[in-house]
């Protein structure tokens, strides 16, 4: 059976507040959701199924009339949202992945690298370029550890049976002017032009 990922998704009102000196609301949340369907389809295109993680009841109106299925969060934070995703994927005894909604440049052959990684690993780890944990996958429970610098708890838990899989779509995540910029200046984050504003570039 397919690996089910899960892509954690916020209310698109009050995500990406750190991009506010280049982009205003209504930007931000046209922003938010296009990086939602970029990821999300190419979690799809690398052959997983792909479910929206959200408590939020407009997140979860948008992801299904986008065609998208939803997994409802049992609580807030990351930790949740991914234990979410490992329970689903256990009801059928398949793999799961947990994938950031906000990977600008991400394209399913890294995602594909990830997968591929599994077999015979407790987890798999990609890493943020902030020490975060972009993207990962494994197979059953798993004590997820999210917040700053998650990539090296993350690493410690799997106890050396994690595999690494470090890919520039999968280290960078769209948080900041300066993530922005990288993505804008990066051959798979052209797309993004249209959805900021010439005046923000």
């Amino acid at each position: 059976m397919r690996l089910l990922a899960g892509v954690p998704v916020k209310p698109f009102g009050v995500a990406k507040a750190r991009l506010a000196p280049r982009l205003d609301g209504a930007a931000r949340r046209r922003l938010g959701q296009a990086l939602a369907l970029h990821t999300a389809g190419a979690v799809a295109a690398a052959g997983a199924e792909v479910a929206i993680v959200t408590g939020d009841d407009h997140v979860a109106g948008w992801a299904a009339g986008n065609g998208l299925e939803v997994i409802r969060e049992p609580g807030p934070g990351l930790d949740a949202a991914a234990g979410a995703v490992a329970a689903a994927a256990a009801v059928s005894g398949r793999p799961w992945a947990v994938v950031h909604a906000d990977l600008p440049i991400v394209e399913a052959a890294d995602l594909a690298a990830v997968f591929a990684a599994l077999p015979g690993r407790r987890v798999v780890l990609a890493p943020a370029r902030d020490g975060g944990t972009n993207v990962m996958a494994g197979e059953g429970p798993f004590p997820f550890r999210y917040g700053p610098g998650s990539f090296h708890r993350h690493a410690a838990v799997a106890a050396g049976r994690a595999a690494v899989v470090a890919r520039p779509g999968l280290a960078l995540d769209l948080d900041t002017p300066a993530d922005l910029d990288a993505a804008l200046g990066h051959p798979a984050g052209a797309w993004l032009a249209g959805y900021v504003p010439l005046s923000a570039r």
